[in-house]
């Protein structure tokens, strides 16, 4: 279980000869909150500045609830999940932060190969696209043989690879 450390500032008194220690408190995000997370991507909101644990979200930015586990919520930031302690509205959980997760696997090149060579009847999606983002559940895939982690769709005649599971976009031309 990944553990999310949150660091307290450390006060120091200068002339004094002393200092106070530094506290460290440890936010424990259940593996299932960060599956529900990964299962139920939401379009990513645009957050100025650089997101990274310990960041408080502005007020205006809605949090979705996380079902199980009701002292947690969760934003998409540049594709990447973001989770956040509802009392505070704190990151303790951010996609992009070192060690958050299992590493992106490597897409074949087979994969993209097979995609561009074989279009599907384009869709529109009302968003602009970004990698990350969802694709909404009524918009059919199609299949890479040999590849059943992987679907895709053309949008605006542009190839978009998509994982299956979780319809995420993972690439796109």
């Amino acid at each position: 279980m990944k553990k999310v450390l949150v660091i307290a500032a450390v006060m120091a008194c200068s002339g004094a000869g002393y200092a106070l220690a530094q506290e460290t408190v440890v936010i424990e995000v259940p593996s299932s909150a960060r599956n529900y997370v990964i299962a139920h991507p939401v379009d990513p909101v645009p957050i100025e500045g650089d997101v990274q644990e310990g960041y408080v979200l502005p007020q205006t930015v809605v949090i979705h609830p996380i079902p199980d586990n009701p002292d947690f919520g969760y934003v998409y930031v540049d594709g990447q999940p973001v989770i956040v302690a509802l009392e505070n509205r704190q990151v303790v959980y951010y996609g992009e932060a070192p060690n958050a997760g299992p590493p992106v696997p490597r897409i074949p090149d087979t994969v993209i190969t097979y995609i561009e060579s074989n279009p599907i009847p384009p869709v529109e999606i009302g968003a602009e696209l970004s990698k990350g983002m969802a694709v909404p559940p009524g918009v059919p895939l199609g299949i890479v043989p040999d590849q059943p982690a992987y679907s895709y769709v053309y949008v605006n005649d542009r190839p978009v690879l998509v994982e299956t599971q979780t319809r995420r976009i993972v690439w796109m031309e």
